[in-house]
């Protein structure tokens, strides 16, 4: 199973999960400098910024679109600039990142619940390209490994970069074609 996240986009300084600023880079150029094996299956957030670049990827064949792998909802804090937040809302979610939930938004663990609950259903395998985000990738690597959401929260993802987990790795492990 591959996972990738989408490239890099226009949002300096804003806060956005499930919002969509648009991309940095347009999708062709972000897939034509991938390098993917075949896959069986292509699964994508229902998210602009990964869709733009499944269609680009997919071609013809079919994208199975899942909600469930949608991005951490800010609620409230969608689309608003991080220095308008209220300091010490931001300070309660530092110091509490998987259960804090912003005004009208979801907690780390709701999107870990929501990211496993759409895995159980769709039991993703090897030959599967994922494109998602960084938030629910790390989820869905929890959920695929095994292990406590505490342990993938922090783990990097890297925009446009194919990465795959092993039950071995502390981390996504570059994907090599």
């Amino acid at each position: 199973m591959i996972l990738l996240r989408h490239d890099r986009v226009r949002a300096d300084g804003l806060c956005y999960g499930q919002s969509d600023p648009p991309l940095l880079i347009p999708p062709r150029d972000t897939a034509a400098r991938l390098s993917l094996p075949g896959w069986r299956r292509l699964v994508s957030s229902p998210s602009p910024r990964c869709l733009s670049l499944a269609r680009v990827l997919a071609g013809s064949r079919p994208i199975r679109v899942s909600p469930g792998l949608r991005e951490l909802h800010f609620g409230a804090w969608e689309g608003q600039r991080w220095d308008d937040i209220d300091r010490t809302e931001i300070d309660r979610w530092a110091r509490a990142p998987l259960d804090f939930r912003a005004p009208g938004g979801e907690s780390a663990r709701d999107l870990y619940n929501r990211v496993a609950g759409w895995a159980r259903h769709f039991q993703p395998e090897d030959g599967d390209l994922i494109i998602a985000h960084a938030g629910s990738l790390r989820a869905l690597a929890a959920h695929i490994l095994g292990t406590d959401f505490d342990t993938t929260w922090q783990w990097p993802v890297p925009y446009a970069t194919p990465v795959t987990v092993t039950n071995t790795t502390d981390g996504f492990v570059p994907y090599e074609a």
